[in-house]
């Protein structure tokens, strides 16, 4: 936006961009003002009467149109049905029928509040991760109304995340120590699962991941498998599918020690001899992958069996990852390209076992010095 004078004319002219209804970017020039007070009031009416024009519609008509065009915007189907979910849990009720031109900070403050004084159905609050999830699905929304031109900016923007100092203080570990994995482990009288806790605490794969794995994902000469896929369950036809990982830095090749290998090459072995096989079938499945809930429900089931502190599935990742760390031996590179991470993220992550390292480094340097 511009306020200038036209040297050939000798009068003053206006010129810039706006976005007119659709969103769409425009250009606008008009000359022949006397003066340049006359310009700039031309310019700012012209401006307002723009914005004025601008439709006024609703949080529910913003979405609906949103997941209309998901796909040219290169969002994924899980990440859509993922957001759809939060949306229609803890945001619609609220928030749908409220205009766009709405929505400020205060009003998202506001919201914020309300849903960490929710109750879920067996009367405990929601988490603060799934109050901030919440508010991150909202801000999606509403950037991408921005983009359009129906708002200004993004009110979300102006809020920090909401916290809860009680949750830190009471939220147990999601790891095991390697004393205590061995001793579950023992716990397990089922050779298939053993395989699976011990896959999945010797490898520190992701979930989706470790369910996604096929035979031809699987390179039993060079000892390596290969993470280029992860599972999702969140489709819009109810069923599983195989989709990209979660970042870039998550497709990568993984070394197997020995003792891993050698699982695989028995479980290859047994495997390759099932009628119909082919590099198509799932290292811990058949045809199709095994469940997220068979997996949760079996570890839960050898959990109480072996007495030891509950962890999730993800939590054999936090377990790789911490012992790796903590061995101080492995360079953090290393670690982080295991992972699919990088340096930053993964410190990041586990930062509370980097703050452990440093305690021990204090109490190394007071026996040196």
């Amino acid at each position: 936006m511009s306020v200038s004078k036209d040297k050939k004319r000798g009068t003053w002219l206006i010129s810039g961009y706006y976005r007119d209804a659709t969103g769409t970017r425009q250009h606008y020039c008009r000359r022949g003002f006397e003066t340049k007070r006359e310009a700039i009031l031309a310019e700012r009416s012209f401006l307002e009467s723009s914005v004025k024009v601008r439709p006024s519609i609703t949080l529910d008509e913003l979405v609906l149109r949103y997941h209309e065009e998901y796909e040219i915007m290169g969002i994924k189907e899980a990440t859509l049905i993922s957001n759809e979910s939060y949306y229609r849990n803890h945001i619609q009720e609220s928030l749908g029928r409220v205009q766009l031109s709405k929505f400020t900070a205060p009003l998202v403050t506001q919201f914020m509040s309300s849903v960490a004084k929710r109750k879920q159905k067996n009367g405990t609050p929601y988490s603060v991760a799934t109050i901030n999830k919440t508010k991150e699905v909202l801000s999606k929304y509403l950037s991408y109304a921005m983009r359009l031109g129906f708002i200004d900016y993004n009110p979300c923007m102006a809020v920090g995340r909401f916290k809860r100092p009680s949750d830190y203080n009471t939220k147990a570990p999601n790891f095991w120590e390697v004393k205590t994995f061995k001793y579950f482990l023992s716990c397990v009288d089922e050779p298939f699962w053993a395989d699976v806790f011990t896959f999945l605490f010797e490898t520190g794969v992701r979930e989706g991941e470790f369910l996604a794995l096929q035979w031809s994902d699987v390179d039993l000469g060079a000892g390596t498998i290969s993470i280029k896929k992860t599972l999702t369950y969140k489709t819009l036809d109810r069923g599983w599918a195989l989709t990209s990982p979660k970042t870039k830095n998550s497709i990568r090749r993984i070394d197997l020690q020995d003792s891993l290998l050698e699982l695989l090459r028995r479980r290859y072995a047994a495997s390759s001899c099932v009628d119909g096989f082919s590099p198509d079938f799932f290292v811990f499945g058949d045809v199709a992958p095994m469940s997220r809930q068979k997996l949760a429900s079996n570890l839960d089931r050898y959990i109480r069996i072996a007495g030891v502190p509950r962890i999730t599935p993800h939590g054999f990742r936090h377990s790789h990852a911490s012992y790796l760390i903590r061995s101080g031996k492995i360079d953090d590179q290393l670690i982080a390209d295991r992972l699919g991470h990088t340096v930053e993220e993964m410190r990041k992550t586990y930062a509370h076992i980097y703050e452990e390292s440093r305690r021990d480094l204090k109490s190394i340097l007071n026996e040196i010095f």
